[in-house]
């Protein structure tokens, strides 16, 4: 009887790390040197280098040389973020693989945590957490957390609340290896920069994967200063690559499945709302400015979003801007509230 006991068990799941990078060869030690320091066993730790002109490659030869356990890659050119992550994710042979930036760090127990998750629930495709939100120093400068309580949540669960957008705090996420060969991993053909993680979680969700979400802080995600409007110039690029998302993927899923598409309309509309915000970047030039309203228009046209043009365009964007940082502070409140209340 206890060897037949002993035989039902499940083995721990193996683990990987991959760490993709592109020119942030300031950051790349403080992100490996968070993966070597896992509490849960780490069976590889993969860094792909795509084709960077930093000193990224001498960096890693210095951190190869203090820590044997790193396989590195330099990509012979550069293949863009879902090419270079796609074939970075290919590489391990484990159950477990960690996507992490280079800009990105982990807590200790970020993998323990999460494959404890994984292990439990075999049918969940990925593992997702709180998240630090640091600036550009590595200082703490909020948490980015859900407004969920549940360990698992089905395929179905996931598409419903997948309408308000991307249902995870930060890209660093844990994926189960067999579900992300089954869809072939990041599309690498894309030339998308922002939603390439959502477009991920979206296909392993129609393929009748869950996931799992732990609410307590296991890593950190970077975010940049937007001091001299760099991301406001981005904008277009993440307004074009939401619109697909939607209207590519979420739109035809909700179809296929007879689900009425009104809560995808609803958010379309909304976020082309707050994505007016930018629409007074000094980066952009008079052309950049009426493409842009062209694509705030394809991605949800409606008389909020024809006001809140018109504001930005009679110089309104500042008090705009400080409603929403507002709203995202009263939300957060929301979600510790709705936190407490649940665990009650």
């Amino acid at each position: 009887m206890e060897f037949i006991q002993s035989q039902m068990v499940p083995q721990p799941l193996t683990a990987a790390i991959c760490i993709g990078t592109y020119n942030q060869a300031q950051y790349l030690r403080g992100s490996i040197e968070s993966a070597i320091a896992q509490t849960y066993p780490i069976q590889e730790i993969w860094v792909s280098d795509d084709a960077s002109t930093d000193n990224t490659d001498a960096v890693m030869h210095e951190l190869c040389a203090q820590y044997p356990q790193l396989r590195y890659y330099r990509q012979p050119v550069n293949l863009g973020l879902p090419g270079n992550i796609s074939w970075l994710l290919s590489q391990p042979q484990t159950d477990l693989i960690v996507r992490l930036d280079s800009d990105d760090r982990l807590e200790p127990d970020y993998v323990a945590v999460l494959a404890k998750l994984m292990q439990k629930y075999p049918q969940a495709g990925f593992a997702h957490c709180d998240v630090n939100e640091i600036d550009i120093e590595g200082g703490v400068r909020s948490v980015r957390r859900l407004m969920r309580t549940n360990e698992y949540e089905s395929p179905d669960q996931a598409l419903k609340r997948s309408a308000s957008g991307y249902r995870a705090a930060a890209n660093c996420i844990l994926y189960r290896a067999k579900a992300i060969r089954e869809v072939d991993y990041y599309r690498p053909t894309l030339s998308w920069r922002y939603c390439e993680d959502w477009d991920m979680i979206l296909r392993l969700t129609i393929a009748g994967w869950g996931n799992v979400y732990a609410r307590q802080v296991l890593s950190n995600y970077r975010v940049w200063d937007d001091g001299k409007g760099v991301r406001a110039s981005r904008k277009m690029a993440e307004v074009r690559e939401t619109a697909e998302i939607y209207k590519n993927r979420l739109i035809p899923e909700y179809q296929r499945r007879g689900w009425s598409i009104a809560p995808l309309t609803k958010n379309m509309r909304a976020k082309a709302v707050r994505f007016t915000e930018a629409l007074d970047s000094p980066r952009f030039s008079s052309e950049d400015r009426e493409e842009y309203k062209r694509l705030l228009l394809n991605l949800g046209a409606s008389p909020k979003l024809s006001l809140a043009i018109g504001m930005a365009e009679n110089g309104l964007n500042p008090v705009a801007r400080f409603w929403s940082r507002t709203r995202i502070g009263l939300k957060d409140k929301a979600k510790q509230v709705f936190r407490l209340a649940k665990a009650r």
